[in-house]
This record gives C-alpha cells, structure tokens and sequence, in this order.
C-alpha cells in the first residue's frame, strides 16, 4: 500500500470518505481518508454480488483503505439525469429494477448482523442512489459497496426512497443548471417514480426503521436530518391514521 500523501494517479472523484484515482491501466484505486478502515469487507461483498450477476466493478485487490477496481467509463446517473432531463422517468425505473435485481441476491452469514435470520434476508447496498450508478456503455453499473449488510430487501429499497427524498439538490445545481425549485421538482418526481416502480407498500413497511438509520449516520448533513424528520413524521401520521 502507497502511503496516503502521495497521489497514484489523477484524481477522478472524492467523496465524504474517499477518493478515487485513476492509476492508467484501465483500473483505479479508491483510497479511503478514515483512521483504521479495511476495504477487504467491500471486496467480498462485491465479489459475491458479481457472481450472482449484479455489475459492479471488478475488484483487482483489496488492501487497507485501498482498493483498486476495474475503471468503468461513463457518467454517474445523477450526472446524466443533468444532461438529459428527458431520462428522469426511465432513471427512476432502471434504478427501481437494480434495486429488485439485488434484493433476489441472498446474503451470506457473514454479511448479517448477530441474531439476523439468514433466510429471507438479503445483499442491502444502504447507498444505492443516482450518484452510486455509474452509466456504462454496457449497462448501470453500482458503484460505492462500502454500506453493504444483510437484511430484508424492503429495508434497502426504504434506504433509497430517504436518501433520494432528503438529498439536498442545491449541492449539485451549479450557476448554469435548473435551478432550485425545477431541481425540487424533478427530485419529487424522480422519488415517486421510483416508489411506485419498487413498491410503495414495501418501502412504507420500512419507511421509520429507515428514517432512524440515516438519523443515526454520521454523515447525514444537518439539512439532510430536517428533511429525514419531516419525512419520518409523515410516516408515523399515516401508520396512526
């Protein structure tokens, strides 16, 4: 492993815990920025995913807070959906569709919490959103396994339905985007077109227990929280009504 200081390559990406160089031989490396962190759990769990059929990256070798996958080339899905706003309804569906693929995937014992049944519960990604789809010439591609566990699918798919409903869309609207309120808007309709696609009364069975885990993250922002509680108040009204 490189020391941390020293870039390997060009900088393609960097996100809240990581970023990821370009290392010129059609691969990257992902280099985590957290005290302690081992990518081996992610490795595997992405060479399990891969061999039931989901696409993912393929994992070259996993090492510390690196680790160094296949580069795949083309635009994340939320970067696409800026581009070609006409795409929005079928973004949601597509990625409504992977959401399913990866719920038929069982999880293995060593990816479940102590006292999670193994029957029944399956591969939870608990990231899977626009900006973790990578859209490849080939087909989406999921990017980004570092939150993975095992559980029941309908927790994932509630996991989703949050992160996209409380995602701050001012974070990605530069001078020459949307604009605020049509950014809003396509986020509205974007996460409802995905709820009706996945399944409304399953991600409702989970919408509380889902609201208390992103509450629960560190690095959900303080916006992403108001959001998050508005969300779960709503929920609880419903489910007393």
């Amino acid at each position: 492993m490189s020391d941390a200081s020293d870039p390997p390559g060009p900088l393609l990406a960097s996100g809240r815990a990581a970023d990821v160089f370009d290392l010129g031989d059609g691969t990257v490396l992902r280099r985590y920025r957290l005290d302690g962190f081992d990518c081996e759990y992610e490795a595997r769990v992405m060479r399990h995913v891969a061999d039931a059929g989901i696409r993912v990256p393929n994992v070259v070798s996993a090492d510390g807070a690196d680790i160094v996958m296949e580069r795949i080339d083309g635009p994340t899905m939320l970067d696409d959906l800026r581009g070609r706003q006409w795409m929005l309804f079928t973004h949601a569906r597509r990625l409504a569709r992977l959401q399913a693929r990866l719920a038929a995937v069982a999880a293995p014992a060593w990816m479940l919490a102590p006292g999670t049944p193994t029957e029944g519960s399956s591969v939870l990604h608990l990231d899977l959103h626009p900006m973790n789809v990578l859209i490849a010439d080939t087909g989406p591609v999921i990017i980004d396994w570092t939150n993975a566990a095992g559980g029941p699918p309908g927790f994932d798919a509630a996991i989703s339905f949050v992160e996209m409903s409380a995602f701050d869309v001012a974070d990605v609207e530069g001078e020459a985007g949307p604009g605020p309120d049509v950014g809003k808007l396509a986020q509205r309709f974007f996460t409802s077109t995905f709820r009706r696609a996945r399944g409304g009364e399953l991600i409702d069975a989970f919408l509380v227990a889902a609201c208390d885990h992103r509450l629960a993250d560190s690095g959900t922002t303080p916006g992403e929280r108001v959001a998050i509680a508005e969300l779960r108040k709503r929920a609880l009204a419903r489910r007393a009504g």
